[in-house]
């Protein structure tokens, strides 16, 4: 515990609006807030993947999904200064000492456009040899790829730049109008290469078209951001006394936000370098679905990490409380919807998308909903070791993780196909997921507890799939789910009672108080 919160923590007690931050009801509408931000890119994929897979072709499709890689991949350029603006504004709301926020923000602004720059720069003169050399792109897409990648390049600074408003809002639990526009920029990350699929089906304005709702998407959080602080309004010079601070927190977070998505996203470009972009199409787009299913999941985290951040400096109960129930929750929610992805894996595929993807992605899902569904408990200590002020642990973890994990999926993928890569990613995830329980057990002795009831539910998940995958039957593997299902309702009503409960007595109270 010595050293975790040294110099994370300060003296001051919270204030009243902080106090707030961390309630239930808050967090509670907040995750909703978020949630619903989060799912309506999910609902648009569902209906428009199928399209754009038959409208585009598999192989110009999965050079497509690459450019959506891109456009998340590409802004850890932002260097974890915009999670670190979050964090350092979320520990000034804390204890009211707010002076020194202008300057703060406008420092992180500007280094995230600097660097953003510096990232558009490298990505507009790599697009080339990464077309060329890298992927297995087919002859007649290469001149559109290169195009299409730095096109995307011109727009980097402006996705990377989005982080620092989104980053001040996350602190001040301001989800609704950061889902106000991450609403219809989700949807158009699909609808924009559908719109212009209508006149033509070059990637070159595929990828404008995500430019330019990416442009968009940054005036609205600017000027969203402004109204919450109007420091924003007025540029105010950068001081050097923020540097330090952003980098030590952001530095150690660009490791993760580059080992981590590298170690997620490597396995398509391995798979299109060493197979083929069709191949890339039929283990992407099973993935790119069960990955929106991590909604929730990803939801409630952006409202957790500012709250953590609060509760980590005086109120160490209530980060218990939060942190437990918080990992139950997320538990018993997603254990349903990815039990139901791996033991109708086939049945759903030849449903969506038709014989040949059931044929050659039905173990990739099943291997991917095993890997997701042990995500799910690496998520807290994930967080709360950010929150803590030591995302160094984690990029630790994913150094330590990254070669073994290299190997294993060039060894997998080139013996099994996509099956291979899939099963890789979800060994990596299963390690991942032990080695950061592991490290929170020790940093952070509170939640010891927490963390022992985490690694008995790993251990129960690996006996539920190793019986689930014995189950030939539907009727079997429908009755499984139901028993699943029906456990995780038991097991998550008590605290769906309490939180409805909570806020029935709080809308009581205002109610009251409104007639007197």
């Amino acid at each position: 515990m010595h050293g975790l919160y040294e110099g994370a923590i300060g003296r001051k007690p919270l204030t009243e609006s902080a106090k707030s931050f961390i309630s239930g009801r808050v967090l509670a509408r907040s995750a909703l807030w978020n949630f619903g931000g989060m799912a309506a890119p999910m609902v648009t994929a569902l209906f428009v993947i199928p399209l754009l897979i038959d409208g585009f072709g598999k192989e110009r499709f999965g050079l497509l999904t690459i450019i959506w890689m891109g456009v998340g991949y590409f802004s850890l350029f932002d260097m974890g200064f915009g999670r670190a603006l979050t964090k350092l504004v979320a520990d000034r709301l804390g204890t009211g000492d707010t002076n020194d926020l202008g300057t703060l923000i406008w420092t992180a602004i500007l280094l995230i456009l600097l660097f953003g720059l510096i990232g558009s720069g490298i990505i507009s003169l790599a697009a080339e040899a990464l077309i060329h050399h890298i992927l297995n792109v087919e002859a007649s897409l290469q001149n559109e790829g290169i195009t299409a990648m730095r096109i995307l390049a011109l727009g980097l600074p402006a996705v990377v730049v989005t982080a620092a408003f989104v980053g001040i809002l996350q602190a001040h639990q301001h989800f609704a109008t950061i889902t106000a526009v991450r609403i219809p920029l989700g949807v158009l990350t699909f609808g924009g290469p559908f719109l212009t699929l209508q006149f033509s089906p070059s990637l070159t304005w595929a990828t404008a078209a995500l430019v330019t709702t990416r442009i968009c998407a940054l005036v609205a959080y600017y000027l969203t951001a402004a109204s919450v602080r109007p420091e924003l309004k007025h540029f105010i010079p950068p001081q050097k006394k923020h540097i330090s601070p952003l980098f030590h927190f952001g530095g150690w977070l660009t490791v993760t936000n580059i080992v981590g998505p590298l170690m997620v996203y490597f396995d398509r470009f391995l798979i299109g370098a060493v197979l083929t972009m069709t191949a890339v199409s039929y283990y992407v787009t099973p993935y790119e679905v069960l990955s929106r299913l991590q909604l929730l999941p990803r939801s409630m985290l952006n409202v957790l990490f500012p709250a953590l951040t609060t509760a980590l400096k005086a109120d160490k109960q209530r980060l218990v409380i939060i942190y437990s129930q918080a990992s139950r929750i997320l538990l018993l929610l997603m254990l349903p919807a990815l039990s139901a992805s791996f033991l109708l894996a086939p049945e759903a595929l030849q449903i969506w998308l038709g014989d040949d993807f059931r044929r050659m992605a039905t173990p990739v899902v099943q291997w991917l909903a095993v890997g997701w569904l042990i995500n799910t408990l690496a998520r807290m200590p994930f967080t709360v070791l950010q929150s803590a002020g030591r995302p160094d642990l984690v990029a630790k973890t994913h150094l330590l993780e990254f070669l073994p994990y290299a190997f294993l999926l060039w060894m997998l993928t080139r013996k099994f196909g996509i099956s291979g890569t899939a099963a890789a990613w979800a060994l990596r995830i299963l390690a991942d997921t032990v080695i950061l329980n592991w490290v929170v057990r020790y940093k952070i002795p509170e939640l010891k507890e927490s963390v022992a009831r985490t690694f008995a539910w790993i251990f129960v998940f690996l006996i539920g799939i190793a019986l689930g995958s014995m189950l030939v039957s539907f009727i079997l593997r429908v009755t499984f789910l139901l028993i699943i299902s029906a456990t995780s309702v038991i097991l998550l009503w008590p605290i769906i009672t309490q939180l409805t409960s909570g806020l029935a007595a709080k809308a009581s109270k205002a109610a009251a108080t409104e007639s007197n």
